[in-house]
């Protein structure tokens, strides 16, 4: 990991990929997040203005990740408010897979005040993982930029 941030960037062409990190998979996906937002801006300082409650389910852990980080990005568009705060309350198991319930907070667009790096369009199912590993669990997950 690098500056002590709970994920790392790899190499991917025309995308970008990341592999996220976490003791449990609740903070898998809240660091899954946050790469994606860093991503999109510096989140570093984003001040917790608006929040927004999230309920998302899925047939498995993959497609719960994807369909999460899919969410958050369409709040991002449609609310105009960029996120850097992120706290997975819940996933569990269901009858019909698995469900994904967080709260998210940020702050308003204001470009004039945030670092904008650059658009994600999508979360790509291309290579998508969520795996127990010894340490934890670990998510990949490429972004179509």
């Amino acid at each position: 990991m690098t500056a002590n941030l709970p994920f790392i960037y790899l190499d991917h062409i025309a995308d970008t990929r990341f592999i996220a990190y976490g003791d449990s998979l609740e903070q898998v996906f809240e660091n899954s997040a946050l790469a994606m937002f860093h991503v999109i801006a510096d989140v570093s300082n984003i001040m917790p203005e608006v929040e927004f409650d999230v309920e998302v389910s899925a047939s498995d852990l993959e497609d719960l990740l994807v369909h999460f980080l899919s969410e958050l990005l369409f709040l991002f568009d449609a609310e105009e408010t960029l996120f850097g705060n992120i706290a997975v309350r819940k996933i569990q198991k269901t009858n019909d897979g698995y469900s994904v319930s967080a709260v998210i907070s940020g702050e308003p667009i204001d470009s004039s005040k945030q670092n904008f790096r650059t658009e994600v369009k999508a979360v790509t199912y291309n290579g998508i993982r969520v795996e127990k590993t010894g340490s934890g669990f670990e998510a990949e997950v490429v972004l179509d930029l």
